[in-house]
Formats: C-alpha cells, structure tokens, sequence
C-alpha cells in the first residue's frame, strides 16, 4: 500500500471535516429530526471473485482508528492556527499604531515601534513555517501508524479470501465495479475489532 495513497486518504477526510465545520452556519431554531435513511443493502462478495476494493477514505472516517487520527491532527491544526492568529493581531495592532500616530511619536517611539513590526513579522514567518512542519510532521506519525495497523489487516483479508489483488477504488481507475467487490464495511469491522474507540 502506497503511504501517499493513505497520507491523501487521511488528509481528505481532515480537509472535509474543516469545510464542513466552516460551512455550517450556527443555527438559532431546533432543525427537525432526520429521517434515519434505510442502510443499503450489503450485496455479498462474489465467492469466485479474485480481485477486491477497499475506499481508504471511508476507513479512515468511519474507523475509530482513522477519526483519532483526524481528530489529533484538527486539535493541533487548531492550536497553532489560534497561536498564528494572535501574532497577526499584534503586527496589525502596531502597523495601525504606526499609520494613525506617525506624526504624534518621538523619534525614538517611532524607531522602536518600527523595529517591533520587523520583529512581529520575522517572528510571524517562521510560526508558519514551524506550524507547517508542526502540522506535517504529526501527519507522517499519523500516516506511519495508520499504515502498520491497517496494511497487515488488509493483506490477511486478502489471503482469507484468496484474492490476487485488493485496491483502493480511488486510485483504480475503476469505472464500474460490482458493489459486492467493495471490502471496506469489513474492513472497517476488522481494523475497529483490533483498534476500538479509546474511551
């Protein structure tokens, strides 16, 4: 199993919970029950079958294994982007105080406000900088951690069934596929057996 094909799984599945999280606006009514929808049903595995699918996205997000995951990388991403926050506003903060009172400071006030700027934005940079390696370091763990938890779950599935290849639907290049050849609800059953939501 390719580590960029599980890395872009994990990732996908964190930038759409983010979307998701901005897109929603807050609501002040009480929205209306859903209808809970009818589970499609499973058709089964074609017993004479060789070859498998698995959608790595749907087993990161639907496996408590991949959610910690997600859920590591979001808390973090939130702290650094609340950290980064804070410095902006204060190099806007002093920017403003530059622009509004350049005539009213001292020389000196003027200097040492404008060697305050140059400080806030070198120290701005190399935040993001550092958030950036921060955010995609935890993403090589996660991915690292992800893939020897999941791959031997995916290669004794494998082998249960005697199939000659297992791929991600993503990158098959599938069209069409018998819905029966799709093996993620198992293994998302399997990884969640061995890996259970930590309480």
């Amino acid at each position: 199993m390719h580590r960029q094909t599980i890395l872009m799984a994990l990732a996908a599945v964190l930038v759409a919970g983010n979307a998701l999280a901005q897109a929603t606006p807050p609501t002040t009514q009480k929205p209306a029950a859903p209808t809970p929808a009818a589970p499609a049903p499973q058709v089964p595995f074609p017993a004479d079958s060789k070859i498998a699918f698995v959608d790595l996205q749907t087993v990161v997000s639907a496996s408590a294994l991949g959610r910690a995951g997600s859920s590591q990388l979001e808390a973090l991403s939130k702290r650094l982007e609340g950290e980064l926050v804070a410095l902006q506003t204060k190099l806007k903060d002093a920017q403003s105080k530059q622009q509004s009172q350049s005539q009213l400071l001292s020389e000196v006030a003027a200097a040492q406000l404008a060697k305050d700027i140059d400080r806030l934005t070198r120290e701005l940079t190399f935040k993001q900088q550092e958030a950036q390696s921060e955010i995609q370091a935890m993403q090589a763990d996660l991915l690292s951690d992800f893939e020897k938890k999941v791959v031997p779950i995916m290669e004794a599935m494998a082998k249960e069934k005697g199939l000659y290849a297992l791929f991600n639907v993503a990158d098959s290049g599938a069209v069409y596929f018998n819905p029966g050849l799709n093996l993620s609800p198992e293994l998302v059953k399997r990884v969640d057996a061995q890996f259970p939501e930590k309480k």
